[in-house]
């Protein structure tokens, strides 16, 4: 199991920023899926996404469990891969930038 996820994470990292999201969805919908999986697949990582919302306010990892459901719904939606990739790339420069200020201060 864990070399499954080895190599899906390689093959994630693979792919440059902001291409990364899409080029997953891509992969996945390779081997043709039952339509029913697919339509569980948003719904758990919708659902996933309402309790990570939830989990803002209370114990629990919130960010970490709405992440989570966000790279599911990527993997079926070429549309939130797309915004995915935006958001990836929007995070690099905001990472960049703050490496840069922590640079200057230092």
């Amino acid at each position: 199991m864990f070399d499954t996820l080895k190599a899906r994470w390689r093959a994630f990292i693979a792919v440059p920023r902001g291409e990364r999201f899409l080029a997953h969805h891509r992969r996945a919908h390779r081997d043709g899926a039952a339509g029913w999986v697919r339509y569980a697949v948003m719904a758990g990582a919708s659902l996933m996404i309402v309790v990570g919302i939830a989990m803002l306010v209370l114990p629990g990892p919130g960010l970490l469990v709405m992440l989570a459901g966000a790279v599911l719904l990527a993997e079926e939606s070429a549309f939130v891969a797309r915004v995915m990739d935006r958001i990836d790339l929007a995070v690099a420069r905001a990472g960049r930038r703050w490496r840069r200020g922590l640079r200057a201060e230092g």
